[in-house]
């Protein structure tokens, strides 16, 4: 890595780059990159360069070709991107400079390799043949007849040449030709035949000729001796394998031994590290070079690793803290992998070892787990330290019986402040009410910032009543406050919902959606209040069997709908999430996930299911469809197992005209996937019927991308953790930006909320997501509304 000044001088170089070139740092700093630039090579190089700097492109990417201190030339991938200052200044580049000339060594053998099988393939000869259908004449060129070891007397035929080939190979190759007789089409096959002179590998290529009706008349093909191409694929495929391991290595200590784990090699870095030349360490046990301890004064790593040859690549856990202790009394950071070496055959070959010095990077990590687990601007535990505190308090309420209070605070009217004073007074509010609230505080309260304008307090060894009278301080104290911004004041509240962990309630999933009702219903009462959580009248969860048909049915269903926009433009509208809303006879709000966990009986769920379809086909569908206003139906997954109900839902879509509507309904993302193989045909069957399928509640398992394409999945709407501290927190910025880029791979749009904070709308935009929804676009509306307002959506 460097950093170049516009006119080519390298201001700042690391040991890699001096490394690669040749040269002390001090040295390399007083040339430019033209003095060192191949002059074949550096006309492209300026190119680039006045492109950046005039804002033509954002970074480049090429191979050059670099002259060495010693004079020679070593080739090398440049990447470079330019950093300018707030008046768009150019201030430097950042060049990323990586060693190919390895690779390019590499391309040369590749080259020279393909020059000798197109060689053995000329030399091999090609057969040809003619195969009448309408006859059965067989007709076959010399070579065939040398190919196969006919005699010159013996005249050709399908049932002969199926009977010269392998056993093993014959029904294949029948099955193949009757395949391409049935569908008209072309065929190429591989398979063996034996003869006097033992095994040999055929290659078979073959067109049609079609008749004016369309049938098959003829069919013209050649054969080819591909046996030295078999073997020469092996020792390729070998050389292939072994380079592309070697090339991943570049820069790092690499190791490769036989299928004993005994070294056959090692590079310069590797030698560097142990302490052992690799004379000193040829024929060596792999465990008797290398000396590996978990923390510098810790364990030693299993020694079975390192004597026998793994199944597969085993790369340890970056939290191990995998230290390397030198011959010398040294020791360095360390992690590593190990790579088995295979034949196309599968057999074992040996192993890669690769080691990176980590020392540098570990040290970085431990100053960044502070910022991992807090807020930036309030300096109070974030979403992740969050959940990490409640996931031991929920551990410790199950397995010790202690009672703990978890409570959600909201601030109320905080919007408000921000959009009048501007964010930066918004910022300010919330650090002067972050100090404010934990004055009130007692000293084994937790309190952190989940994003946005919302809190979450865990009261370890507390019971609810002695809770109520800490949040109702900090509750008044929120009310009371007086924030001056700009000689203007303003005043804000704060509402706040109660519930109790205990050993008989310490599921995460139910006391997070527990203070969330009781948040929202602090809300719905008036706001600046709060309000404890109760079981009212409906699922007891300790009393399931009291819910019936008649309880579901009287449930009041909502569906309020968040408009979806490009962050870029967020008057934009493109398509519109809804939610559930479940609400007794009283008003008070019944969380759907909790009612679900306490109805054991399946039929109820179903019922369930089928109200929140039939409260949404009873909305205006054929209006908003006319609007062209798009809107996603959360359901439940398990419907997706109920093959008739499926059928029925895609005949409801269907008829209500929502088939070219982009209308769609969104199930689980976590559930969906873990279930894909049993889902898979009930997701098929909704998007053959027209509907767009969301999966909801995506989060940071990056392995489901192998679950996905766009022939079943249109969206996938990112779990709220995940946006809330994207604009503070780098790492959750880092991992948006990888989820984009795979998704926009498979075609799959991202959306992500809520964003109520008008930076991480700025965020989102410059990482390119598809769409954000919250009170920052816009505040949710009825659906009913959407239909009446005189509204149309952008396509």
């Amino acid at each position: 890595m460097a950093l170049v000044a516009p006119q080519g001088n390298w201001l700042q170089v690391n040991r890699s780059l001096c490394q690669i070139l040749g040269y002390p740092a001090e040295e390399l700093k007083r040339l430019t990159f033209q003095q060192i630039t191949h002059p074949d090579d550096l006309a492209l190089d300026l190119q680039h360069v006045n492109q950046l700097l005039e804002g033509e492109i954002d970074t480049y990417t090429f191979e050059k070709r670099y002259f060495r201190k010693d004079g020679k030339i070593v080739w090398a991938r440049l990447t470079v991107s330019l950093v300018r200052d707030g008046d768009t200044t150019p201030l430097y580049f950042i060049a990323q400079i990586i060693d190919i000339s390895e690779l390019k060594k590499s391309e040369q053998v590749n080259r020279r390799l393909m020059e000798r099988i197109t060689l053995a393939n000329e030399a091999g000869g090609i057969g040809v043949w003619e195969w009448n259908l309408l006859t059965g004449e067989m007709l076959w060129d010399k070579r065939m007849y040398a190919l196969f070891g006919l005699a010159p007397h013996e005249s050709p035929s399908y049932d002969l040449w199926l009977h010269l080939l392998h056993t093993a190979d014959r029904e294949y190759a029948a099955l193949t030709v009757q395949q391409a007789i049935e569908l008209r089409s072309a065929f190429h096959m591989e398979y063996r035949i034996v003869d006097a002179q033992g095994q040999r590998w055929i290659r078979t290529q073959a067109n049609r000729q079609l008749s004016k009706e369309g049938r098959i008349e003829r069919m013209l093909g050649i054969c080819q001796d591909i046996t030295p191409l078999r073997n020469l694929n092996e020792a390729l495929f070998q050389e292939k394998e072994r380079m592309a391991i070697t090339l991943d290595s570049i820069g790092e200590a690499v190791i490769s031994t036989d299928e004993a784990m005994r070294v056959a090699f090692m590079n310069p870095v590797a030698e560097k590290m142990s302490g052992w030349s690799q004379e000193q360490a040829a024929g060596k046990p792999l465990s008797e070079l290398l000396h590996i301890t978990q923390g510098q004064t810790g364990p030693e790593v299993e020694n079975l690793l390192l004597c026998q040859l793994p199944p597969e690549k085993i790369t340890p856990d970056l939290d191990e803290d995998l230290v390397l202790h030198t011959p010398d009394g040294g020791h360095i950071d360390i992690h590593y992998s190990i790579t088995p070496l295979r034949s196309e055959a599968g057999l074992e070959q040996g192993a890669v070892m690769v080691i990176q010095d980590v020392s540098e990077s570990r040290k970085l990590m431990k100053r960044l787990s502070y910022s991992a687990l807090h807020d930036t601007l309030t300096r109070l535990p974030n979403r992740a330290s969050f959940e990490l505190q409640l996931k031991r308090l929920l551990f410790d309420a199950a397995e010790h019986h202690h009672q703990h209070v978890l409570v959600f605070i909201d601030l109320d009217k905080f919007k408000a402040v921000n959009d009048s004073a501007g964010h930066a007074a918004g910022d300010a509010l919330l650090r002067e009410l972050s100090e404010l609230m934990q004055h009130h505080l007692r000293s084994s309260d937790f309190l952190a910032r989940l994003g946005g304008d919302e809190f979450a307090l865990l009261m370890a060894d507390c019971q609810v009543d002695q809770a109520r009278d800490v949040v109702q301080r900090i509750v008044a104290a929120v009310n009371d406050y007086r924030f001056q911004w700009q000689e203007r004041r303003y005043q804000v509240g704060a509402s706040a919902g109660v519930t109790q962990i205990s050993a008989d309630n310490c599921i995460s999933g139910d006391v997070l959606s527990q203070a969330d009702i009781a948040c929202y219903n602090a809300k719905r009462s008036g706001r600046g209040r709060l309000v404890v959580f109760e079981q009212h009248r409906l699922p007891l969860p300790g009393n399931p069997q009291g819910v019936d048909a008649a309880m579901i049915d009287a449930l009041q269903i909502e569906l309020p709908a968040w408009a979806v926009a490009p962050p870029k433009t967020p008057q934009s509208a493109f398509i519109w999430l809804l939610e559930v809303q479940l609400l007794t006879a009283e008003g008070i709000l019944v969380d759907e996930t909790l009612l679900r966990h306490n109805l054991p009986d399946e039929t109820l769920r179903r019922r369930l299911d089928s109200n929140i379809i039939e409260a949404f086909f009873r909305q205006d569908v054929g209006t908003l469809n006319k609007k062209g206003i798009p809107v996603i139906l959360p359901l439940s997954e398990e419907l997706l197992g109920d093959a008739a109900f499926v059928q029925q839902l895609c005949q409801r879509f269907v008829a209500a005209g929502l088939a070219s509507s982009r209308c769609g309904f969104a199930f689980p993302a976590a559930s969906v996937l873990s279930k894909s193989d049993r889902l898979y045909t009930a997701l098929l069957q909704l998007r053959e019927c027209g509907c767009r399928i969301a999966l909801h509640h995506f989060g940071r398992n990056l392995d489901a991308f192998n679950l996905l394409s766009d022939e079943v999945v249109d969206y996938l709407v990112l779990a709220p953790e995940l946006v809330a501290n994207a604009h503070t927190s780098l790492m959750d910025e880092m991992l948006l930006t990888i989820i984009q880029g795979q998704a926009t791979q498979r075609h799959i749009s991202v959306l992500a909320g809520p964003v109520s904070v008008p930076a991480v709308l700025s965020t989102l935009a410059d990482l390119d997501v598809d769409g954000v929804w919250g009170s920052a676009v816009t505040e949710r509306q009825p659906l009913r509304s959407l239909a009446e307002d005189r509204l149309f959506a952008i396509r």
